[in-house]
């Protein structure tokens, strides 16, 4: 089942990635009662402060959030990059990022510039210290899977995007804005959806697809040279805004990879070698099918407005697949800490959280998705949204929840004890 370079002896404490899972759905209500309470005049205009402090209550409150519990479990245990004192960092790391989350997003939305420099501050520390330790343990990995590569291609993404965000963010403090600021925010854009998220995702999904789902491998090719490729064109993207340069055929290309990579993942994920139902597939198949709208949508400019495309690329694509790789990672750490210390009667890891709550929270979802899509046309449905968006991450918060007291409680008993589970 596992691959080579595969070690689970160099585990971090399970606490260590759980507070970051559960802290991500929190970030889902509080952007839920944005849209509920806010014009949603301003919070679907990009322009408007309120759109930015929304923006980032997602990118860094949910995407970020997941994403840096996923690495702090994924760079010992996929790439043998161990980090020494775990707790310590997870601490320093988690802190720091829910109080930047909210100092800067909050400045956005209630227009409250002194929260800004708090805001930076901490967040300056929490990406600081998450990539400058990645940089310095992936760098060092002598086993180099595709999966590694394109974790160093993220650390390195991931840093230039702090310090864009940071130039952006010190603009605003300042109220000095150059002529070059747009072309910054682009770019900040730019590397953190493709570069900080999309590379990670590619690099796990080489390893996570087939480990998980007993799914075909992805190609030699798109496993080594499409997360490099993709890297590239991120440097060559900010060429070709420095010198004025058309875009469109950058935006072509970048739509041709990214579909590519779709289409992989979707004939991986339907051809499994062991085609037995799992409801975590649904959120994937979601996932990669709303990339590839995005990238059409992106590609031909089908909406005057970004709105769409911003709901469908984080909300479709971005949310769907985090929250289906957490409905995976929980049960799996769960199963994998319980084993190691000596339980031999344990739930399956498919028993760890009821699938059937799985399958509500995806429709859930979905129907948040489909509504807030439809809010463009409609401007009273995004009170519907919001709402099914408030549920949808009540349940996602509550069957992560449901898995980690389930483990707590196991872990309390004596592993010799099997009475319990007669």
């Amino acid at each position: 089942m596992f691959n080579q370079g595969l070690s689970l002896d160099q585990a971090p404490p399970i606490s260590v990635p759980f507070r970051f899972f559960l802290t991500a759905p929190i970030f889902g209500v509080v952007i839920s009662f944005v849209f509920l309470f806010f014009p949603f005049s301003e919070t679907s205009n990009q322009y408007s402060h309120f759109a930015i402090g929304l923006v980032h209550l997602f990118t860094l409150g949910i995407l970020s959030m997941i994403i840096f519990g996923a690495m702090q479990q994924m760079m010992p245990v996929l790439a043998g990059a161990i980090i020494k004192k775990p707790r310590l960092f997870a601490n320093i790391v988690h802190t720091s990022l829910v109080l930047g989350t909210l100092f800067l997003s909050f400045s956005f939305i209630l227009e409250l510039k002194n929260l800004l420099y708090f805001g930076v501050i901490f967040l300056a520390i929490a990406f600081l210290t998450f990539f400058i330790m990645s940089i310095k343990l992936l760098f060092n990995v002598k086993f180099l899977t595709s999966t590694v590569k394109a974790m160093r291609l993220f650390s390195v993404a991931g840093l230039i995007t702090l310090f864009l965000g940071l130039y952006l963010a010190f603009s605003h403090i300042n109220l000095s804005f150059s002529e070059n600021y747009y072309m910054v925010v682009f770019l900040h854009i730019l590397f953190a959806l493709f570069g900080f998220a999309l590379l990670l995702i590619m690099g796990v999904s080489f390893q996570v697809i087939p480990m998980f789902y007993v799914a075909l491998d992805f190609p030699k090719f798109v496993q080594n040279k499409m997360p490099l490729i993709l890297f590239v064109l991120l440097f060559v993207s900010a060429g070709f805004l420095y010198f004025g340069i058309n875009f469109l055929i950058l935006k072509i290309i970048f739509a041709i990879l990214i579909i590519s990579f779709c289409f992989y993942g979707l004939k991986s994920l339907n051809n499994r070698r062991r085609p037995v139902f799992d409801a975590t597939l649904w959120y994937w198949k979601l996932s990669l099918s709303s990339l590839i709208i995005s990238m059409i949508i992106w590609l031909f400019n089908l909406f005057e407005s970004n709105y769409i495309l911003a709901i469908v690329f984080a909300f479709g694509f971005l949310y769907s697949l985090l929250q289906g790789m957490v409905y995976k990672i929980i049960p799996f750490l769960s199963w994998f800490h319980l084993s190691s210390k000596g339980y031999f009667k344990l739930p399956t890891i498919r028993e760890f959280i009821d699938e059937r709550y799985i399958k509500i929270h995806f429709f859930v979802h979905i129907s948040s998705v489909i509504f807030f899509v439809l809010s463009h046309f409609i401007n009273d449905l995004i009170y519907l949204a919001s709402i099914l968006f408030l549920f949808s991450n009540i349940l996602f918060f509550l069957n992560c929840l449901n898995a980690v007291k389930k483990y707590i409680s196991i872990s309390k008993t004596d592993p010799m004890d099997l009475s319990a589970f007669k």
